[in-house]
């Protein structure tokens, strides 16, 4: 998710959704809302691992959204994983589609669930995959996510290889989330916790699980400054060098600092 998260999650519970308000009773959502963003960050990491092996992404996303609850989206960002992981492979973008529908209940309760597809376009010759013992690295998750106030918990689930990993379908990905504001200094900050959990073998019979499975952690502070989303992160994770070191001999799962500025329109 890869900051796509923090974008889209910032696009879609911004919106301008009063179309009236009526003294004592939530807002009226447009029945029609689209909205964009567009950002630059100093390190794309998703899930706790560099996307661009420390180098920055420029990112934008588009929603709409129908009576508040049900959503399309796609996103962009420049991207460079694979072609850093495979000697021959070609793919310096990454872009995403995802569909789903949200709510909120009992009070302060929410939840939202969906689909999301994540596409590298690019040239991944069969030697290459090969070599790497990888397979193309289109994906597809689905994902179910409950919250209570500042916190929720989502579960993404993978429909068949995830990230390229050859066998792992129904690998998926369990994350906290927390956002607090700061006693009206209008920052927030924003903590989160995941576990991303491989299942099936590689083609050598080992255990994907020891290579690639991996917990990750962050924790930021960010601002809303003029409709800009001002923000500066810290990432670490126990990612296996094994399973995570690129051509370049960095271990993408290493610690990140992460300076972002998004713009919502």
């Amino acid at each position: 998710m890869k900051w796509r998260v923090l974008a889209a999650l910032l696009a879609m519970t911004t919106q301008q959704a009063m179309a009236e308000e009526i003294e004592g009773e939530p807002p009226i959502p447009e029945v029609h809302a689209l909205s964009m963003n567009v950002g630059i960050v100093s390190d794309y990491v998703y899930r706790g691992l560099t996307q661009t092996n420390g180098n920055p992404a420029i990112q934008g996303g588009i929603d709409y959204v129908y009576k508040g609850h049900a959503y399309l989206g796609a996103w962009l960002s420049n991207s460079s994983y694979y072609s850093d992981l495979m000697n021959g492979a070609s793919s310096s973008l990454e872009a995403d589609g995802y569909a789903g529908y949200k709510g909120k209940f009992a009070g302060d309760w929410n939840y939202d669930v969906g689909f999301l597809h994540y596409d590298y376009p690019g040239t991944y010759p069969a030697a290459s995959l090969a070599a790497a013992k990888l397979v193309n690295p289109n994906s597809n998750e689905i994902y179910g996510a409950l919250g209570y106030k500042e916190v929720s918990v989502k579960y993404s689930r993978s429909t068949g290889a995830l990230f390229g990993i050859p066998g792992s379908s129904g690998t998926y990905y369990l994350e906290a989330n927390g956002d607090f504001p700061l006693w009206g200094s209008g920052f927030t900050l924003s903590l989160h916790a995941g576990r991303q959990s491989f299942q099936g073998m590689t083609p050598d019979g080992v255990p994907n699980s020891g290579l690639f499975s991996y917990s990750d952690y962050r924790i930021g502070v960010s601002r809303d400054i003029h409709k800009y989303i001002v923000s500066l992160a810290a990432t670490t994770t126990n990612a296996n060098a094994l399973g995570y070191t690129n051509l370049y001999g960095r271990n993408v799962g290493a610690g990140h600092i992460v300076a972002s500025v998004y713009r919502e329109f």
